[in-house]
């Protein structure tokens, strides 16, 4: 059996702040269908309404964010336009009102007329009718109050007792995030100015849910002066909000500031879609504080700056000590290349610098005194300066595996150790 619908209304709360924004990002962290309606903006939360632990532990938690925005007075009802009608019935100064699933109707029967927004421009008429409540005005017949109003209120008054369907047209995430916020008072504290970006991270993690993404470049400025002070960048895509603000407040405690900021704005540059990690998907094998390795490289590169943090890039190369190079942090990965067919016995750790190994009478190399014995080679290897090697893979009396190369000068081999198996 399907749940019942629930509809939840948001209007202005007085005194509404200067700029006030649209609270259908916040509204879109909790419903599926947001759209706006007349003077309000409205969610559908039939859906999600048992994942968010029923009505009174959504209006807890959903009613304080909208108070912050703004958005203060709040309606619940089981269609849209009684959910607008009970919210236009709360303080101007913010409160939420709902009506009882079972007597719904009842309670909007005794509502104004006037809070049906289809009914404003009738008033007069339906005042000298004496038609001063909604169930007063349900009670007459459809075709008689078209004819003295207009069948856009019968329209709308069915639709606000669930005996039509309501189409609204759905708000639908902007492509690109940007959201600017008007700081108190200048302030030239970075700390400060990372405590205040928390408000715009949180809009952005609530857009990037939406859209099932995660940021990869996002960029903080403060114009005009600055538009793109901060330029942020992960490895792979982000959208927990407490990791960008970890981030953020770490790249602000080292940047000077020239002059007092009075304004924020944060803004994406790069996005993708964002998989949630599988590393721990059987329980208890990750530690409930564990911080991952992206996570780890990300703070160093905020503290030491991205070109003091180095990883390793794969080049092409017969040389086994060629194929790899140093990358900087900032610089994009580049798709691994083809790597010649023997890789696969290059061994996984080589020396800082290749060890001279002592021979015995017939020129066979030693280890710690004990002769080596081939496994596989000869493999022609040539490295940048064009001096050909040897490479072998050998073992001693104790099943050691190393990685060997000779080098023949005239009558005389020299034997080199380059790397060591596990």
């Amino acid at each position: 059996m399907p749940p019942p619908p629930l509809w939840i209304a948001c209007l202005p709360s007085q005194p509404a702040p200067a700029q006030l924004e649209p609270p259908a990002a916040l509204l879109a962290a909790h419903a599926p269908a947001v759209a706006a309606l007349e003077d309000a903006w409205v969610a559908d939360v039939t859906t999600t309404l048992r994942l968010l632990g029923g009505r009174a532990a959504l209006l807890r938690r959903l009613w304080p964010a909208l108070r912050s925005a703004g958005w203060a007075r709040v309606g619940v009802a089981p269609t849209a336009l009684a959910a607008l009608a009970v919210a236009r019935t709360t303080p101007a100064d913010g409160g939420w009102r709902a009506l009882a699933p079972h007597t719904w109707t009842d309670e909007l029967d005794a509502l104004p007329v006037a809070l049906l927004g289809a009914a404003q421009p009738h008033l007069t008429t339906l005042h000298a009718l004496g038609l001063r409540t909604l169930g007063a005005l349900r009670q007459q017949e459809a075709a008689a109050l078209a004819a003295r109003t207009s069948p856009d209120l019968v329209q709308a008054l069915r639709q606000c007792y669930a005996l039509a369907p309501t189409a609204l047209p759905l708000w639908q995430a902007p492509p690109v995030f940007e959201a600017t916020l008007e700081l108190p008072a200048p302030t030239a504290d970075a700390t400060a100015l990372a405590f205040a970006a928390q408000r715009l991270l949180h809009q952005l993690q609530t857009w990037l849910q939406r859209q099932r993404l995660g940021v990869l470049r996002w960029a903080l400025g403060w114009p005009p002066h600055v538009p793109e002070a901060l330029v942020l960048q992960h490895p792979t895509p982000v959208h927990d909000a407490t990791r960008l603000q970890r981030l953020l407040h770490e790249r602000l405690a080292r940047l000077p500031l020239p002059r007092p900021v009075q304004q924020l704005t944060l803004r994406t540059l790069q996005v993708a879609t964002h998989h949630a990690p599988n590393d721990d998907w059987l329980r208890g094998t990750t530690a409930p504080n564990a911080v991952r390795w992206d996570e780890v490289l990300e703070r160093l590169q905020a503290r030491l700056g991205p070109e003091r943090v180095h990883g390793l890039a794969l080049r092409a190369a017969w040389t086994p000590h060629a194929r790899q190079r140093p990358r900087a942090s900032h610089d994009p990965v580049a798709p691994t290349p083809p790597l010649p067919p023997d890789s696969a016995w290059l061994p996984p750790w080589w020396l800082p610098q290749a060890h001279p190994l002592a021979c015995d009478g017939t020129g066979q190399p030693l280890h710690r005194g004990q002769p080596l014995r081939c496994l596989l080679g000869p493999l022609r290897l040539r490295d940048p300066s064009g001096a050909a090697h040897l490479g072998y893979i050998a073992t001693d009396g104790h099943a050691r595996v190393l990685w060997i190369t000779r080098d023949d000068a005239g009558d005389r081999r020299c034997w080199w150790l380059r790397g060591i198996y596990a």
